[in-house]
């Protein structure tokens, strides 16, 4: 996990300039919120796994009488949010969270858990909601980043040495389910980014700390390896560039 942490600390400066998913995905999730949540709203509001603070901006506007707690293990990340913001910012880790149980309102994470364990997250989540509590969910799926699993298998090459594994969706919702939380909404979404060349690819990824491996190690790709690779991926190129896609799950909850 450190070497996780220590990847998204180095991508904090980097962040934002290549962050269209991240901020397409905050968006959808802090719409489904003010589409569930009163504006009269109050109580703590967790950004568990809040990056340099895409959803906050949009919450704090519309919820002035909530108080925000973010929540990420890059301390960078967390540096990056404006003082002016009256959050409150603590640095640590979403399956081991520093709250008494039953003490925070709403609970919101977008595109962080596909870093963790779903149970072990689910169940802090579950911890630290009072009753009635809200609960929503951004995540990444199984099928991210399938074009570049499909040229690396052209390639010879193992996808699971070389790409972040995600979940299938049904077992995140069961992870939740199972801590005893009422899921309301589940709804999956595709989402296509589109790259220049496999250079801006491989940045776009790299740019937002996504390029640590859960294996200890990985093998090298030598350069006759990463040529077959970029040829591979150029027989995917549209008007558009080149594609890269991914699965984002979106779930919203209630603790009974």
């Amino acid at each position: 996990m450190s070497q996780v942490r220590q990847s998204f600390n180095r991508a904090a400066s980097s962040y934002e300039s290549v962050g269209t998913l991240q901020h397409q995905v905050a968006s959808a999730l802090t719409a489904l919120i003010s589409q569930n949540l009163p504006a009269t709203q109050r109580g703590l509001m967790l950004d568990a796994g809040s990056g340099t603070g895409y959803c906050l901006a949009d919450l704090q506007n519309r919820y002035n009488h909530a108080h925000f707690i973010a929540v990420d293990f890059a301390e960078r990340m967390l540096q990056t949010i404006p003082n002016h913001s009256g959050t409150f910012r603590i640095s640590a880790d979403l399956q081991t969270l520093p709250f008494a149980a039953e003490m925070i309102n709403t609970y919101l994470s977008s595109l962080a858990w596909q870093w963790c364990d779903p149970a072990r997250a689910s169940q802090e989540a579950s911890r630290v909601l009072e009753p009635k509590g809200a609960f929503f969910l951004a995540t990444l799926t199984q099928g991210t980043f399938r074009e570049l699993a499909q040229c690396l298998l052209a390639c010879g090459l193992n996808p699971d040495e070389h790409l972040l594994h995600c979940l299938p969706a049904d077992q995140i919702q069961a992870a939740i389910e199972n801590t005893g939380l009422e899921v309301l909404d589940v709804s999956a979404t595709s989402i296509t980014t589109w790259h220049a060349d496999f250079k801006a690819l491989r940045h776009s990824i790299r740019g937002v700390g996504a390029n640590h491996l859960p294996a200890q190690s990985a093998p090298a790709m030598n350069r006759q390896s990463r040529t077959q690779l970029i040829e591979a991926y150029e027989t995917l190129r549209t008007p558009n560039g080149l594609p890269l896609s991914y699965e984002v799950l979106m779930i919203h909850a209630r603790k009974p």
